[in-house]
């Protein structure tokens, strides 16, 4: 229990000390009532941190498994509790308005109900950018402490230990990994930011836009499209930063270190990239078929650079658009279709992972073979590494839940009065952490309803999709394990 207190303190500590910038950009654009806000509630979030975390220390104890899915869940729900608060103090959202932005926020979803994000005091849109910076950070953390060394929805536990042996850090396992992985985070932020800023871009922008590329969160400053910035540098920057995200952190870990044996039995982010390619082509093909308006002028590489950018943005789920309106010239349902896959296993990217997708066809097809050749050899190894039946169980498992999920989700948006396939749609984006899958634009009749425009309970149902989709929903039903609480 105490231990458990510690971690949701030192949440708690994380959020006050985010809550300088804003604090600090307020002041600057004297924006004084938001600095009032944002100083005041750091203040109160430090305070208890710092109480309970004095009047606990030592007293931590190890946490069975079920243990630590509750506290993972906690950890979510404080976030998006305190990250909430200040964005209910510094607007004029209702209060199922701020839960939905802020549920969005933190499961770098980016299905926005802000109508006017050029209206906004800059202090409070860094915060919103925020927000969905220490979401992706809150999902690798989780991934690499919590669901992989579990097990969760066959996530691989190999190779995990990189992360704890060398590099910054010190003290226990959990520490030290957190240090290593906020680290490179951070890092990688930075370097993307700078280079943006280089590129032309001024750096307040800059810095917004690079938290929402490595967290895959595609949130944007500004309403017009990046090529309004017109800093071509941009492009080769975010596209790369967009792949960088979606795949895992521990191949990263394993090119820093070059550990040429683990790089080569690594398979997920390099076909994460061939994915790109193939759909970058596809897109491009598609994109140079589409008829010139009068009056507009375009480039022979235009459908190119859309083409490719759009497909690192689908299968990165970050959602940003490079000339902007692309996505209305694709079905809503090959959208859906290419968004549910995701990115890496141990990434920011939503969806179900490349991993998991390559371990059900695996065995598909050699279920397939075995139809043809009962008594035939076949490979037994997934990834570099020997096939178990228990991943695979776990794998499918993850997928039946997943698939139930979103149509549970569905269910409830077409029963609220959401056309069936927007319902679909947009439950597909939540689950994905894609928001911007989903859009109005698609139908012509003007029935699907923007986000901000949705009822009260298809904006929960919702809103849920997301967050239960980032926590990996088979550690939430570990928390309501019957078994466990009745041998208590």
């Amino acid at each position: 229990m105490a231990a458990g207190l510690i971690v949701l303190a030192a949440i708690l500590g994380s959020v006050a000390a985010a809550l300088a910038a804003p604090f600090l950009i307020a002041l600057y654009m004297d924006e004084f009532q938001a600095a009032q806000l944002f100083g005041s509630t750091a203040a109160a979030y430090a305070f208890f941190a710092s109480a309970i975390f004095i009047t606990l220390r030592g007293k931590e104890r190890g946490l069975k498994r079920v243990e630590t899915f509750g506290l993972l869940l906690l950890a979510w729900v404080l976030l998006l509790a305190s990250g909430a608060l200040p964005l209910a103090l510094t607007t004029q959202m209702s209060t199922i308005d701020v839960i939905f932005e802020t549920i969005s926020a933190i499961t770098t979803s980016n299905a926005s109900v802000i109508t006017s994000v050029e209206g906004l005091p800059r202090s409070v849109l860094f915060w919103r950018v925020q927000l969905q910076w220490m979401g992706g950070l809150l999902t690798l953390l989780s991934l690499v402490i919590v669901l992989a060394p579990a097990g969760v929805g066959g996530l691989p536990r190999r190779q995990i230990a990189l992360l704890e042996k060398v590099g910054i850090g010190g003290g226990g396992r959990i520490l030290k990994t957190c240090m290593n992985v906020g680290g490179i985070y951070t890092l990688l932020t930075l370097i993307c930011a700078g280079g943006i800023a280089l590129s032309g871009v001024p750096l307040f922008e800059s810095i917004c836009l690079a938290a929402g590329t490595v967290s895959t969160g595609g949130f944007m400053p500004t309403e017009g499209g990046l090529a309004s910035y017109n800093a071509p540098l941009m492009y080769p920057i975010m596209f790369i930063f967009m792949i960088i995200g979606a795949t895992s952190i521990l191949w990263h870990r394993m090119l820093f270190t070059r550990r040429g044996q683990l790089l080569r039995e690594h398979r997920e982010s390099y076909m994460i990239i061939a994915g790109i390619a193939v759909l970058g082509v596809l897109l491009t093909l598609a994109f140079s078929q589409i008829p010139t308006l009068p009056g507009q002028q375009t480039s022979a590489i235009t459908p190119f650079l859309d083409g490719f950018f759009l497909a690192a943005s689908l299968i990165t789920t970050t959602g940003f658009e490079w000339s902007g309106s692309q996505l209305m010239h694709i079905q809503p349902i090959a959208i859906g279709s290419i968004v549910i896959v995701g990115g890496g296993a141990f990434s920011t990217a939503g969806g179900l992972k490349f991993y998991r997708i390559g371990g059900m066809l695996l065995q598909s097809f050699h279920e397939l073979n075995r139809l043809v050749f009962p008594h035939s050899v076949q490979s037994d190894r997934f990834g570099g590494s020997q096939v178990e039946i228990g991943l695979l169980k776990a794998i499918w498992s993850f997928l039946i839940v997943a698939v139930l999920l979103v149509w549970g989700c569905a269910a409830v948006l077409t029963l609220d009065g959401i056309p069936f396939e927007a319902s679909i749609i947009a439950s597909l984006a939540a689950f994905s952490s894609m928001g911007s899958a989903y859009s109005p634009e698609w139908n012509d009749l003007g029935l699907w309803p923007e986000f901000v425009d949705m009822p009260v309970l298809s904006k929960s149902a919702l809103g849920v999709t997301m967050l239960l989709g980032r926590i990996e929903i088979l550690a939430f039903f570990g928390v309501f394990n019957l078994t466990y609480w009745n041998s208590r």
